[in-house]
């Protein structure tokens, strides 16, 4: 016979009593969406330290990093152009949509309104939304993870130096990451909120409406109705200002740079796998990452079935929504840009903190890893304030030395359009096509494009890579910009070179020519 355990005691638990630690404090169906202040200042949770490390990262970067990156500046161009009256456009009297967050751009819109600094403004909010992350979805992986897996992530996200520094470039994908976040976290509670926040998400970039939808599988039907009517409503908003809901900027980047498969695509996932793939991660970020792979890929597999068994959490619909995202970049073969990767990063650092306290026994590992991560503050940041000097260098003396040289609504032809077209108030004829598509839809047509768009748009001034000139190569993207030698010299003696960067900068050197006859 079996002896039954006498009144008052309990047989020995299955899981471990951190998870049962972690629930404690909870009441009814819907427990609290942060944690409680005394959870938050109590250093032996996951927040305290995690905040401070936050802060002091952010504030590093504010401190050495004064511009945001090249590709915010377009944004805060549109900002500034609907706060003086020219409409949401980047050229007054061209509607075209060279932005791809329509929520961001009115919102940093707004805040040029009320500061004069897109800078400023961008980074405070940004800012508020990695708390927000950090504190909501530290609360979801301590109640249907571990204590520890709060902490895995909490500490990653708040410390490594990549997370920081796209917190300060002013670009939205820091507050995708807030909005997938509380999304999930709203949509499990049930929360009359999670409609608006999943129709903002589905707004905020183009990947955000299927990251909006797998969360949405979690939500009642109440709220994906509302999601769905802000979308559209959106949508048609977007469609009767610029003849189209979907951005230039992303039919300009898909032609331009391709979209070739999970292959030639594989930046996005080789530095998850243990064995290499014939080179190292190209991307910079991977390679940093690359060291911790051996403890990424088994935490990430054995997350995934903890993950099936509480699919219907917020923190399960968390991570669902960010790996669709990563996902989609995969398959695609989306071109590299850094600022993309903090969405795929957030939920596969997410989903490997489930499954690391199951793969790791003892501290000496935990330990180990943070001491990588913190000791990449000895690396990382000089790859960081590199881009930034480049960018400065190779796009600010030339935008300082438009702004004193040309006239207010002559045209410049360029590549690089966020810093110099903030700075110099000139109509900017764009090499990639992001505002302007009569020069995406030239260059799929072949060589020579770069000598029909000068002839046809006949621009003041052009800024071009001293590569270019030299090779006739394109410096990125599709069709060669001369059909030959002879037709380039026949173009550039229409110019004059006025001035340039550096030459020991190679590739990214840059000359300035001004239209003479």
């Amino acid at each position: 016979m079996t002896k039954r355990a006498p009144p008052g005691t309990s047989r020995a638990a299955p899981r471990p009593a951190a998870r049962a630690e972690s629930r404690a404090g909870e009441a009814g169906p819907n427990p609290p969406l942060l944690p409680a202040w005394r959870e938050i200042v109590d250093p032996s949770l996951p927040f305290l330290l995690p905040l401070l490390l936050l802060a002091v990262g952010r504030f590093v970067f504010w401190l050495y990093l004064p511009f945001a990156s090249e590709d915010a500046y377009i944004t805060f161009r549109y900002a500034r152009n609907l706060v003086a009256g020219n409409g949401l456009v980047f050229n007054p009297g061209e509607r075209v949509m060279g932005f791809t967050s329509a929520p961001w751009t009115l919102w940093t819109s707004l805040g040029y309104a009320l500061l004069r600094d897109t800078v400023l403004w961008t980074r405070v909010w940004t800012m508020l939304g990695d708390v927000t992350t950090l504190l909501v979805l530290g609360t979801l992986l301590r109640r249907h993870a571990s204590p520890a897996a709060a902490w895995c992530f909490n500490f990653f996200f708040a410390a490594w130096p990549y997370v920081a520094a796209v917190g300060v470039s002013g670009m939205e994908n820091s507050l995708m990451v807030t909005l997938i976040v509380l999304a999930a976290a709203l949509s499990a509670r049930r929360s009359a909120a999670s409609g608006p926040v999943l129709g903002l998400l589905a707004l905020w970039r183009p990947e955000g409406v299927a990251a909006a939808a797998i969360i949405g599988l979690g939500a009642l039907w109440r709220d994906r109705l509302v999601a769905l009517a802000i979308l559209i409503a959106g949508a048609l908003a977007l469609a009767g200002y610029y003849g189209s809901p979907i951005p230039q900027s992303l039919f300009a980047k898909s032609q331009m740079y391709g979209t070739p498969g999970p292959w030639l695509g594989r930046h996005w996932w080789e530095w998850l796998s243990p064995f290499s793939f014939g080179r190292w991660p190209i991307a910079s970020e991977a390679n940093n990452l690359l060291p911790l792979t051996v403890l990424l890929a088994p935490a990430l597999v054995r997350g995934v079935p903890e993950m099936w068994r509480a699919r219907s959490s917020g923190l399960a619909l968390a991570i669902a929504g960010a790996l669709t995202v990563w996902l989609g970049y995969a398959l695609l073969g989306v071109a590299y840009f850094n600022w993309y990767m903090i969405v795929p990063l957030a939920g596969i650092v997410a989903l490997a903190a489930v499954g690391a306290p199951h793969i790791v026994r003892g501290r000496g590992l935990y330990v180990s890893a943070a001491l990588f991560v913190v000791g990449m503050w000895t690396l990382a940041p000089n790859l960081y304030l590199g881009r930034a000097k480049a960018e400065y260098f190779g796009f600010g003396v030339i935008a300082d030395y438009l702004l004193q040289h040309a006239r207010p609504g002559e045209k410049v032809m360029l590549e690089p359009i966020g810093l110099i077209g903030y700075h110099a108030p000139l109509r900017v004829v764009d090499e990639v096509g992001l505002v302007s598509p009569q020069v995406a839809r030239r260059r799929l047509q072949g060589s020579g494009w770069y000598t029909d768009i000068a002839n046809q748009e006949r621009p003041e001034w052009l800024v071009v890579r001293r590569n270019v000139l030299k090779t006739g190569e394109a410096w990125a993207g599709a069709g060669a910009p001369f059909r030959s030698d002879v037709e380039r010299d026949s173009l550039l003696a229409h110019y004059r070179t006025m001035t340039g960067t550096d030459e020991e900068a190679g590739d990214l050197s840059m000359v300035v020519l001004r239209r003479i006859r």
